[in-house]
């Protein structure tokens, strides 16, 4: 009898932060070079932290950054990212991640 194994299930990763928009109301957020690649889909959770706006992704990931926007310039806002991490990705010996 021949038996296969399943692979296991990726593992979800989080990253966070914080970043303020520039003058037009835009931030590329990078992750950390140590960051290891998400199998889509990515969840995003943004929250304009002051003043008062309105954040939105404005570019995917690719290549480990993103890009939000918000209605007014100069806003703080907390970043988060959950995804799953890319099958056969080891985690960095040093690498800090949120499991879920």
């Amino acid at each position: 009898m021949v038996r296969s194994r399943k692979p296991p299930a990726p593992e979800t990763v989080v990253y966070r932060g914080e970043v303020w928009t520039d003058g037009g109301g835009y931030a590329t957020v990078g992750l950390p070079a140590e960051a290891c690649p998400l199998e889509p889909p990515v969840e995003y959770e943004l929250q304009d932290l002051e003043p008062p706006s309105r954040a939105r992704v404005t570019g995917e990931l690719e290549d480990g950054r993103f890009t939000i926007h918000t209605d007014e310039p100069y806003v703080k806002v907390a970043w988060r990212l959950r995804g799953r991490r890319s099958a056969g990705h080891l985690p960095h010996p040093h690498q800090e991640e949120e499991r879920t």
